[in-house]
């Protein structure tokens, strides 16, 4: 008869299990991983992993769910750093940088649009959740400051999306080095921040139009009247 486990036994093990898939996934891919592989891994019979999650589809959203706290705990960090907003902002440019460079095997991870069909998982949609959530709160104060001008939300998914291409850009090798990614980071976020201001267009050279004359009325101009002769 199998023992009884506790739930801090259990939450212990799943952890276990999403770490060492985590690197499986990482060097084989999702395809090229079985639940015999993980279990395997950690020493288990082949059917021990059952005991945890049901399928390889349900560690991976436990995967990726563990990896977006993780990421969220940093940026939540960052946002809190400061006082100035302006400061907190910097901090948490440098921080979403910090994060994907260190971890990138679960960055990539974490936006695989191959794997967007594990949907309905609870504990993953609480995770993408919240970095919704982390990836606005930093961009409020700066918009009450006037730094930024917009849509809390549509702002802060416009910078996420920007941070995100320049990480997918130095993780595929297209940027060269990480000091060159920072400045590019950089870079780009001042200019997205003007961007975000409406700038009045320039006042464009008048034309002259031609003034509309008056119609005059045609002269009726009376004929004499026919000679006789």
């Amino acid at each position: 008869m199998r023992p009884v486990l506790t739930d801090e036994e259990v939450a212990r093990s799943r952890a276990e299990v999403c770490r060492v898939a985590e690197g499986l996934f990482a060097s084989h891919g999702v395809e090229g991983v079985t639940m015999r592989q993980i279990a395997a891994e950690l020493g288990w019979s082949s059917t021990t992993a059952y005991r945890y999650f049901k399928s390889k589809e349900e560690i991976l959203a436990a995967v990726r769910a563990a990896a977006f706290n993780r990421f969220c705990d940093v940026i939540e960090q960052a946002t809190r750093s400061s006082a100035d907003p302006r400061k907190s902002a910097r901090t948490v440019g440098q921080a979403y940088i910090g994060f994907a460079l260190k971890n990138s095997d679960a960055y990539r991870m974490m936006f695989d649009v191959d794997q967007s069909d594990v949907t309905g998982n609870p504990e993953l949609t609480e995770a993408l959740a919240r970095a919704h959530r982390a990836m606005i709160a930093y961009v409020t104060p700066l918009i009450e400051l006037g730094i930024l001008d917009g849509d809390a939300k549509a702002l802060g998914q416009m910078l996420w999306a920007a941070a995100h291409g320049l990480v997918m850009l130095r993780l595929s090798g297209i940027v060269s080095g990480d000091a060159a990614l920072r400045k590019l980071h950089e870079q780009t976020m001042s200019a997205l921040a003007r961007g975000t201001h409406q700038v009045a267009p320039a006042p464009s050279r008048a034309r002259k139009t031609p003034v509309a004359l008056p119609r005059l009325a045609a002269r009726k101009t009376a004929r004499s009247p026919p000679r006789n002769p």
